[in-house]
């Protein structure tokens, strides 16, 4: 007799598609179809659940938001939605993708006493844990140790032996030749013959967009072509068009190619020649870990959970954050030495496909949903940074 799969109710907030969608859509496709029957409930309809479309993922669109004192009737709405899908859906656990999507699922999982568990991709502080986790969740997944250890110490009496670490998933792009190569790069408008160095992902200051243009400049004197793949969704391009002009006043426009949002991003990482990924404050680090995917160094912050993906001088350099003077620096030795940049490539696609594959991830969730239902021990985790 077949076993009977074990549902998961997901939410997702989804305000736009960005790297918290993109995990989920990475997890989506790992899971065991044999093991888990997965169910999503979208706050929004657009790229994501489009995605999810084509998966062919059982999905609804239900607007989905945190409790507000100013709109009790909003929230009410919300937490009603989530357990009235629950209702009809009868899962085993319901698994929020982010925070804000937390207390819709939480609510309604305390109402029909089922197991909740909970991802953080953004750090907050303790009055913001302490307020999105009412009322408490089963389980809370980290997306790096780093992020774990900072949001233990920020409020312990929310995350105490309730935690965990899973690490996002990734997935090796399909690989192209050098002819194709060149066509993707006359198609996006890159040239052949010079260098090309990219910053990838969502437009956004904490993503260090200021920096990336900065170092560009102190790198005028260099034939190397600058991109930004990606764009400002939260704000519907507006700090992008800040960015744009930003470039033209600096006299760099000829130097830079904003290739917008593009949905095949993981496989146009094999255009570039180095990513740069300049952020401020970074839980995990998917754009890099997607260029290591891509068989692409990596020039990266060394901050939050960057270091336990990137490993410094194997895969790429690390970089103090907020420092254009050595983001430059660590992009120019990169350029200058091609030897360097394939065999960090190649070291970084290794290291992508064996501790952040989508088969590394599944057994990972997998683990943690057995451990909600059943009480098994989860392991603990060791991070090599070296």
């Amino acid at each position: 007799m077949t076993p009977k799969r074990r549902r998961i109710l997901y939410l997702a907030w989804a305000p736009f598609f960005s790297g918290a969608e993109r995990a989920l859509v990475l997890t989506l496709r790992s899971l065991d179809l044999e093991q888990y029957e997965p169910y999503v409930l979208a706050g929004t309809d657009g790229d994501f659940a489009a995605q999810l479309a084509a998966l062919g993922i059982r999905y609804d669109i239900v607007p989905i938001a945190p409790l507000d004192r100013t709109k009790p009737l909003s929230s009410s709405l919300s937490v009603a939605r989530v357990t009235a899908a629950a209702l009809r859906f009868q899962p085993a656990i319901i698994h929020s993708n982010d925070m804000p999507s937390y207390q819709p699922g939480g609510y309604a999982a305390r109402m029909l006493g089922i197991p909740i568990v909970t991802h953080l991709r953004f750090p907050d502080t303790r009055d913001g844990y302490q307020w999105f986790f009412r009322p408490p969740f089963s389980q809370a997944i980290f997306i790096s140790e780093s992020f774990m250890r900072e949001a233990l110490e920020e409020a312990p009496a929310v995350f105490a032996d309730r935690s965990t670490v899973v690490y996002d998933a990734v997935e090796r792009p399909r690989p192209w030749d050098a002819a194709e190569r060149a066509a993707r790069r006359h198609e996006l408008g890159l040239p052949l013959d010079r260098p090309v160095v990219a910053m990838t992902g969502q437009v956004a200051e904490v993503k260090g967009i200021w920096e990336f243009v900065e170092a560009a400049d102190r790198l005028r004197h260099t034939t190397i072509v600058f991109a930004v793949l990606g764009d400002d969704l939260r704000s519907h391009g507006a700090l992008r068009r800040e960015m744009e002009s930003k470039v033209a006043a600096l006299g760099l426009q000829d130097r830079f190619r904003f290739l917008g949002f593009r949905h095949d991003a993981p496989e146009l990482l094999q255009a570039f020649d180095v990513v740069a990924a300049p952020s401020r404050v970074e839980p995990f680090g998917l754009a890099s870990l997607e260029a290591m995917a891509a068989g692409r160094p990596v020039v990266a912050s060394r901050v939050g959970g960057i270091p336990e993906v990137v490993r410094d001088g194997l895969d790429g350099i690390l970089v103090p954050a907020q420092d254009p003077q050595s983001l430059a620096d660590g992009i120019s030795a990169l350029v200058d030495d091609p030897g360097r940049r394939a065999a960090m490539g190649d070291r970084g696609r290794r290291r992508a496909d064996e501790v952040f594959g989508t088969g590394v991830h599944a057994e990972a969730l997998k683990r943690v949903y057995e451990h909600v239902l059943t009480g098994d021990a989860l392991l603990s985790r060791t991070v090599t940074l070296t």
